[in-house]
């Protein structure tokens, strides 16, 4: 089982050069988003079952498809004015009619008929690809029985001089998968060559973190949130930017970034939590505090991120501090008894670290009777209640 890393992935890269099929009349169509009569017309273009209509007709389905059913029917549409095909998609708008395309069985036929015509290798990677990032599982075969075929058929075609950008991404792509970080920069910077995608910097940054290649991965990061525009993509190129930064101990800059990213994603927890550790980092106390007391305020009832604050705060040697914003909330959750319990448990666990065994004790006591309140006794949190009053 492949680790699946935490990488923003997004679909609608199969950025398809109909062009060698097609007439002027067809990239008209495709630029006007008349998907539907441009797939009428490239049906009659050329002969039925030819190698160039089913290298057509497959690349064609995986751009501009409006429905899908598991990628082997496809529906397609003239959008209106307004419309796009993400929403389209999304929201199952389409009643269109659905072209039976088994893509992966025609290109097949076809590399039989034609063994040393690559380009049909590229287009089933292309195919096992998109079926893994649309459907995983879902499919009826195993995701990393999809991953194995693609990344199969892309190397088949690369070695035989047949790529573009996209598969030297997914190249890449798949070695970060599988961790092997150094083949995967060598895939993602060949893939740069080629064409410059934020998605390929942002992913090669991130390679070049777990790598250990920090300042290499600096330059990609930086790259991805200037190229982004969509808020959240470019918050997350801006938190990996910071990072790298982190890690080169240039921890103005890094700031810089963590602040850039929590304005464009607010609230969204990854951001704040590398905020406020900068914000502490760099003695910043005052919007270390509010940062803080709002991640309590928000995950009140999250023995998660509390923990998560334990560990940031007492490696920053802040705890007093975090006291302080625990002993705030505590008086702020006046009844709440779940909020309560969860807050005098992790002020326990606080006090037990700083070596104060009686008040650790009396917290957890505390904790028990406001948990009662809301918990059976077979809830987990007395379980870990009696484990602390038992090493105690």
């Amino acid at each position: 089982m492949y680790k699946l890393l935490l990488f923003i992935v997004f679909g609608g890269l199969y950025t398809v050069v109909v062009a060698q099929y097609s007439n002027n009349e067809l990239d008209t169509l495709i630029s006007k988003e008349q998907y539907s009569d441009a797939f009428e017309l490239l049906n009659q273009k050329y002969q039925s079952d030819s190698l160039e209509l089913i290298l057509a007709q497959s690349a064609f389905a995986l751009d501009y498809y409006a429905s899908s059913y598991y990628h082997r029917s496809y529906g397609f549409v003239n959008l209106r004015t307004g419309e796009t095909l993400e929403e389209i998609r999304k929201n199952e708008q389409s009643n269109s009619t659905q072209w039976y395309i088994p893509v992966d069985t025609l290109l097949m036929q076809q590399m039989e008929l034609h063994p040393s015509d690559f380009r049909l290798h590229l287009q089933l990677a292309k195919y096992y690809n998109a079926v893994f990032l649309q459907f995983g599982d879902r499919w009826g075969r195993k995701s990393e029985w999809l991953l194995d075929q693609s990344q199969y058929y892309f190397v088949q075609a690369y070695k035989n001089g047949v790529y573009d950008y996209y598969s030297l991404y997914a190249m890449g792509y798949f070695n970060t998968l599988t961790e092997n970080y150094h083949e995967a920069r060598y895939w993602f910077n060949k893939s740069l060559l080629l064409k410059e995608d934020a998605l390929t910097h942002y992913n090669l940054a991130v390679s070049c973190l777990l790598d250990g290649m920090f300042s290499e991965g600096l330059t990609s990061a930086a790259r991805a949130y200037e190229m982004y525009e969509d808020s959240l993509k470019k918050g997350d190129a801006a938190r990996i930017t910071g990072i790298l930064y982190g890690k080169l101990e240039q921890n103005e800059e890094a700031l810089t970034y963590f602040i850039k990213a929590n304005n464009l994603s607010p609230d969204y927890k990854p951001n704040q939590l590398y905020l406020l550790k900068s914000y502490l980092h760099a003695n910043r106390f005052d919007e270390a505090t509010t940062m803080a007391q709002e991640l309590v305020e928000q995950n009140i009832y999250s023995p998660d991120l509390l923990q998560e604050l334990l560990d940031m705060f007492k490696q920053e040697e802040q705890q007093e501090m975090l006291k302080r914003i625990f002993e705030e909330n505590l008086e702020q959750a006046d009844n709440d008894a779940e909020a309560c319990g969860n807050l005098l448990f992790h002020m326990a666990k606080l006090e037990y670290e700083m070596g104060h065994k009686g008040k650790t004790k009396r917290l957890l006591k505390e904790s028990r009777n406001y948990f009662l309140k809301v918990f059976d006794e077979g809830h987990q949190v007395f379980q870990a209640i009696d484990q602390m009053l038992y090493h105690l």
